[in-house]
């Protein structure tokens, strides 16, 4: 399933990339993500040659509203989400990885680029595809997962616009 998430801030470009490149991101994050979260932990963040490489763990309430009254494992709710984000073309590539024994059911990619629009605005696109495999299920829980990524992506905006006018 591809999707795609825009959002637009009243800051201008340079004041958004700051907030993407901060350490803090990932654990400011939860304190506007729901209940269905439980914790964000940035495993890596290096900044290197122009490019951000960062790597969020993400922990899961098990199960999330899309599982329950099915008996779901707490590690098939943990996940990492690895970008590299390149300061030359405000842009960045993105895969989320299930633990080893849950990816041959599930993948994510995609891109993620911010630019600035008219006013001293910026505008932040998150291209993306998810794929899961569960047999005939699977597309009413790439609908429900699709849905639980764009709270993530509203939080990450809040969390943005948080951190750009610090």
């Amino acid at each position: 399933m591809r999707f795609e998430i825009t959002h637009e801030f009243d800051a201008p470009l340079d004041a958004v990339e700051l907030a993407v490149l901060s350490p803090d991101l990932g654990q400011m994050m939860v304190s506007i993500l729901n209940s269905n979260i439980e914790s964000v932990e940035t495993v890596e963040h290096v900044i290197e040659g122009g490019e951000l490489r960062r790597v969020l763990r993400f922990q899961a309430s098990a199960p999330l509203p899309i599982f329950r009254g099915h008996n779901v494992a707490r590690e098939a709710m943990s996940w990492e989400e690895l970008s590299v984000y390149r300061l030359a073309d405000h842009s960045s590539t993105w895969s989320v990885a299930p633990r080893e024994q849950w990816r041959r059911y599930f993948r994510s990619e995609g891109t993620y680029r911010l630019e600035a629009v008219p006013g001293g605005r910026t505008k932040r696109t998150v291209v993306g595809d998810i794929e899961i495999k569960l047999g005939m299920i699977a597309p009413l829980v790439e609908r429900m997962a699709l849905a639980e990524v764009r709270k993530t992506y509203d939080a990450e905006a809040q969390t943005l616009m948080r951190l750009s006018t610090l």
